[in-house]
């Protein structure tokens, strides 16, 4: 496992760094708003097609396929070291996005293959400490460097990130099974994981709308510069660190309910509320995306993980530009207040409808082969 860590870490690094600078590098070039937002898109925009991707990644063994995704986007990314046409710049973020989408194809497959169903929760919770930690420093890093140097070593760097991760994922030694056969049948597997799916894809909308209610939050509620943004960023990713430490216990309904009541204490635009309510909704938060992974690894045979996975992964993720729209909308048009109450509403009747499925019968669409999660395991709930 530390290999698989060692990697995780390069690959966060120069991932976190990468996706912020893309955005900076294509607003200093064009001057657009509009341009730097798209760049941010094309890099979620692969995920519509996760379905087909996660079928390629169900169709081979995870290690060697994860060793040539990293290398394979090497030459992609070092194209951006000799050019900054923008037309350039957006291809090979599609291409990056595309591996993003392959890579949460297969690498929880490769966990599965590698670990014990009680110890998937932990790893998890791990990983999403060491993605929120990254989020933390990588940023900082990338825009330093690019304001001092421009995007030059930020590539570097990423590149440099993939050859050494793709190096650490080599010397992983697992036994992984021969890829099943394609027609083996995905989607009565992710109907049986809908509620947690939902109920997480609901959590990440309402994140989403936190974010747009933060500027009216700092600027009308706490009297702040927008500057101040940036200690609420880092106050939700402690929190998210701590949930990831903490994965073992991680629960889509508890972590709802965690935000709803962090988005209720944000209505009184009193600054340790708010302090506290950032710390508290990024422990909710990272919870409900730990528990959905989870969940998916622990009732997905091995032949469809790949698919269900990443399909899995895109709807949830999927609802965040969902959010920051909405979001936008909704700040034109209310106050912050407001919106806090309709994020507290919405977590906490999704919380009620995710628990009450979460104690219910299980559903006819797991598989045999699926390692079962007893009814008094955290992450079921």
């Amino acid at each position: 496992m530390r290999w698989y860590f060692a990697g995780l870490v390069l690959s966060f690094f120069g991932t976190t760094a990468m996706m912020l600078v893309s955005g900076v590098w294509v607003k200093s070039l064009t001057g657009s708003d509009a341009l730097a937002t798209l760049a941010l898109l094309c890099v979620y925009a692969p995920g519509v097609l996760s379905p087909w991707i996660g079928r390629f990644a169900d169709s081979y063994r995870r290690r060697p396929l994860l060793i040539c995704t990293d290398l394979a986007i090497v030459p992609a990314l070092s194209v951006l070291l000799l050019t900054d046409e923008i037309w350039v710049i957006f291809v090979v973020l599609l291409l990056y996005g595309t591996k993003a989408v392959l890579v949460s194809a297969a690498e929880p497959a490769l966990l599965v293959a590698l670990l014990p169903p009680d110890r998937l929760a932990r790893v998890n919770g791990l990983r999403m400490s060491l993605q929120e930690g990254m989020k933390l420093i990588a940023p900082l890093a990338g825009a330093a460097l690019f304001a001092a140097h421009g995007a030059w070593p930020v590539v570097a760097i990423d590149v440099l990130s993939f050859l050494l991760a793709a190096g650490a994922t080599a010397m992983i030694k697992v036994d992984e099974p021969p890829p099943a056969p394609r027609e083996f049948a995905s989607l009565p597997h992710l109907r049986a994981l809908r509620w947690p799916i939902i109920g997480t894809a609901v959590a990440l909308f309402a994140s989403s709308l936190n974010t747009a209610a933060a500027f009216p939050l700092v600027e009308q509620g706490l009297h702040y510069g927008p500057e101040f943004l940036g200690v609420l960023s880092a106050v939700q990713g402690a929190g998210s660190v701590l949930a990831g430490l903490l994965g073992r216990r991680a629960n889509v309904t508890a972590g709802l309910v965690l935000m709803a009541v962090a988005a209720a204490a944000r209505m009184s635009a009193w600054l340790p509320a708010v302090l506290v309510s950032g710390f508290v909704n990024g422990v909710g938060l990272a919870w409900t995306v730990v528990a959905v992974a989870t969940l998916v690894q622990q009732r997905t045979p091995a032949a469809v993980l790949g698919r269900v996975g990443a399909t899995a992964m895109s709807i949830v993720f999927g609802a965040v530009p969902l959010g920051l729209a909405a979001g936008a909308a909704l700040v034109a048009n209310a106050g912050f207040e407001l919106i806090y109450l309709v994020i507290a509403a919405l977590t906490a009747g999704t919380a009620l409808w995710t628990g009450v499925r979460g104690r219910g019968p299980r559903t006819s669409g797991q598989h045999s082969d699926v390692p079962q999660v007893s009814e008094d395991d955290p992450v079921d709930r």
